[in-house]
């Protein structure tokens, strides 16, 4: 009874509040797919836009559609990094791509209703406003056409490479796609798209999906289109549009494979994606679930640091040595999670970049051995551990996100504090319930969005289900709290001693906490005995080791007896290395 109110106790002090970001979002319609139409040239950098919104009405009486799209600045405005629409460095791009508030923006010249008759619309505070000419009704689908041009300042880098080449290529994360389309851009609104491109013959162009037109015009123009039948959220638009060699290396399960690298590093770029990719998507396949996507195109681009999961194109900035293996295969696993099972609100990034970063790590222990993944385990808990201390009151999931450009100013809690919530987890669980957990979050929210509390709730039922799960992994109420809501890490201090009379092991744990606020965790503890004599060895197998105690660690002081015939030699805590957010001195009495 003791453990147990503990246990609520600790619940009711760190409870989750219910977490939303700040974006306003619709009310009354959801989008079905978007049609974008774009015109582009080398003259200049304005891009022309024929957008047709396909909604459909959750509500009667729907009389307005207001879309996110960032107006023209004609003169520069006070930074504000807050603000997607004036300039701000995208995620690993070079400063030299940033461009000009002024002369930025897009300008709304018409926009029309489904029958071809124009609407009733206004531009302003970065939002395109429309009026329908009938209410919508519940249930009811319709679609309007906005035609616009202008010059991105974020969203579409457009500039020259390394090598001098002039290139575009999206950059949208997390809320940049408003720059150069009218879009609902938020993770919580997924629909299909077609991206249709009018470019300068010379140029190879590449979006989200399958091709399923390239046809040559006047003026040496071309005109290419795409079209992803997956429902994705605005920010995994691709577009890529530059001088590229390009590979077909293959398939897997039917995913048609390909590489889009500079044409003056074919060779290298060639030879990374396709020795790498297949083996990873692999991996990824058996132990996760299907690939989503109707093909995957790894591609060097111009504006992007490390790399941009872009639903079915994966875009890197990579250099001119290759990408390397462990890149490939942290954006090949945010296929699956962020990009097919994505947050529904910014605060819960962990669900992308903690997942990609484990999972990356999951792939080394699959393809190394498990002494190069504690190895890599142990290096990203270092950086989560010194984070965390150097920001007590920093938490995983954001409670209050105001300013979303700052979704990863926690960058070492979000990618590495992230991936240290899984190891813990899967300690917590066991390896088999924990992909089984995995394997059912995927399948619920495939193609969907999750929270923090689905992916909880996807992991207790995995236990459930597994008679060798153990009981404290059934209801997680206490894990996720301390883990996502709340800062710093766990200290402790213990010892062990052998009562050599009564045949018994006794471990003791003794928390520190400076807020009487204390973490539940359950500790391995690891114990060798001396070695039997070599002529008891039988013939037959024997059979596996049982699992190793639990100790757990709940208030001030806990402790465990054990008991145990022999003296041990040693005894170690957590021997298998689950506890990463922690640190714990532990010795012999």
């Amino acid at each position: 009874m003791r453990l147990r109110l503990l246990g609520v106790l600790l619940i009711l002090l760190i409870a989750r509040p219910v977490l939303a970001d700040s974006y306003s979002r619709p009310a009354g319609f959801v989008v079905t797919h978007y049609d974008f139409a774009i015109t582009l040239g080398d003259t200049n950098n304005e891009i022309a836009v024929r957008d047709t919104v396909s909604v459909r009405f959750t509500a009667d009486g729907v009389r307005q559609i207001a879309l996110d799209l960032c107006q023209p600045r004609t003169e520069a405005e006070p930074v504000d990094h807050s603000n997607p629409c004036l300039p701000r460095e995208p995620y690993g791009a070079p400063k030299t791509a940033v461009a000009p508030a002024a002369g930025t923006g897009m300008q709304v010249t018409a926009v029309d209703a489904a029958d071809g008759s124009p609407l009733t619309f206004t531009q302003s505070h970065d939002r395109l406003i429309i009026t329908l000419k009938q209410p919508g009704r519940q249930g009811e689908d319709s679609r309007v056409t906005a035609v616009y041009h202008g010059v991105p300042a974020n969203g579409l880098i457009i500039g020259t490479n390394r090598y001098g080449d002039r290139e575009f290529f999206t950059n949208e994360w997390p809320d940049l796609a408003r720059d150069w389309l009218a879009v609902i851009d938020h993770p919580s609104m997924k629909a299909t798209t077609t991206m249709s491109v009018t470019a300068p013959r010379r140029y190879q162009v590449l979006s989200n999906g399958l091709k399923t037109e390239e046809t040559d015009l006047p003026g040496d123009l071309r005109r290419t289109a795409w079209r992803e039948g997956v429902p994705i959220c605005t920010w995994q638009v691709s577009l890529a549009v530059a001088p590229m060699a390009v590979s077909d290396f293959g398939s897997f399960h039917g995913i048609p494979l390909s590489a889009w690298v500079f044409p003056q590093e074919r060779d290298t770029g060639f030879k990374a994606f396709s020795e790498y990719t297949e083996p990873i998507l692999e991996f990824y396949v058996d132990h996760i679930g299907p690939f989503s996507y109707e093909k995957l195109a790894q591609v060097e681009a111009n504006g992007t640091g490390g790399g941009m999961e872009l639903a079915s194109d994966i875009f890197y900035g990579y250099p001119p040595t290759g990408p390397g293996r462990q890149l490939l295969a942290h954006e090949m696993a945010h296929q699956w999670f962020g990009d097919s099972a994505t947050e529904k609100d910014w605060n819960d990034v962990w669900l992308s970049e903690g997942f990609a970063t484990y999972f990356a790590l999951l792939y080394t222990e699959h393809q190394d051995g498990r002494d190069a993944f504690l190895e890599g385990v142990e290096q990203s808990a270092g950086q989560a551990r010194q984070y965390a201390l150097a920001h007590p009151r920093s938490t995983l999931v954001h409670p209050d996100l105001r300013d979303i450009s700052q979704v990863i100013a926690n960058n070492a809690q979000i990618y590495q504090g992230g991936a240290q919530v899984l190891q813990m987890l899967r300690g917590v669980l066991g390896t088999t319930t924990f992909w089984d957990g995995i394997r059912l979050y995927y399948r619920r929210f495939r193609n969907a969005n999750a929270s923090s509390l689905d992916f909880q709730h996807a992991m207790e039922d995995a236990c459930r289900q597994d008679a060798d799960c153990p009981a404290y992994g059934r209801d997680l109420s206490w894990f996720f709290p301390e883990w996502l809501n709340r800062g710093g890490i766990l200290k402790a201090s213990g010892h062990w001693h052998y009562d050599a009379a009564a045949h018994e092991l006794e471990v003791t744990l003794d928390q520190v906490s400076t807020d009487s606020q204390f973490y539940r965790m359950p500790f391995q503890i690891g114990i060798t005995t001396a070695a039997s004599p070599a002529g008891e060895r039988r013939a037959v197998r024997p059979s596996p080791p049982p699992p190793p105690p639990v100790i757990m660690l709940t208030g001030a002081h806990t402790t465990l007896r054990i008991p145990l015939a022999d003296a041990p030699e040693s005894v170690v805590l957590d021997p298998n290395h689950w506890v990463t957010m922690a640190e714990v001195t532990f010795s012999r009495r």
